[in-house]
């Protein structure tokens, strides 16, 4: 016995470092699943508290760590086919220009931090169409609409690079004739891929005037 195992020795210790190695590739494998999982961000958006147009739009932070709201962005779609476009990260209807010296400006903007798990009311959708009426004009009065798609742009803690997600809701009745919102996803879609990361900045830059500068 002893002959036979000197004679295939090599080849029992090439087995045996390959078994390791493999164990090895597995737990790091593992671990960098769990460091991605920690530090790859999460934005849920969400409706409710009200009916179609009247329920509030919910922004919730679902990842790990905390993240910046930058921009709010806002596509529309009209019965009669045009497309529109705002941007409308501010809560306009909310600033005046007699405010108090003790009042807090972060009321009047949606722009701003958000821990893990933290919410936030970033208003009804009605509002939301109207602080685009005021940020673009070609957004009429007489308009109605078939489909409204929101998307919320944000710069993450660990990779300081911008991260977005967006989600669209259809306009329809329910079952009892109700007007309602039905989104077209089951959760909002994660924008982290590097062309989508690029057209998110380049929204940011074309609301800030600035598409001439990559």
């Amino acid at each position: 016995m002893l002959p036979l195992l000197l004679e295939y020795a090599p080849l029992i210790s090439a087995g045996l470092t390959g078994v390791t190695a493999a164990i090895w590739i597995v737990y790091l494998n593992v671990f960098l699943m769990s460091y991605r999982r920690q530090h790859c961000p999460s934005i849920l958006i969400t409706s409710g508290a009200g009916r179609g147009l009247n329920s509030h739009c919910f922004v919730t932070n679902l990842g790990l760590e905390p993240v910046f709201l930058l921009d709010i962005v806002l596509d529309a779609r009209t019965t009669d086919g045009q497309r529109l476009h705002a941007v409308i990260p501010e809560r306009n209807e909310r600033h005046s220009d007699d405010e108090s010296p003790d009042t807090d400006a972060r009321w009047a903007t949606n722009l701003g931090p958000l821990a893990s798990g933290e919410e936030k009311d970033i208003g009804r959708f009605t509002t939301l169409i109207q602080r685009a009426r005021a940020e673009n004009p070609d957004w009429a009065e007489d308009l109605t609409f078939r489909s409204l798609k929101i998307t919320v742009v944000a710069v993450t803690a660990s990779r300081a690079e911008l991260y977005g997600a967006e989600r669209e809701y259809v306009l329809g009745e329910d079952r009892h004739g109700h007007a309602c919102l039905r989104p077209t996803t089951i959760k909002a879609r994660q924008i982290d891929s590097f062309f989508g990361r690029r057209a998110l900045g380049r929204v940011l830059r074309e609301d800030l005037g600035l598409m001439d500068n990559p």
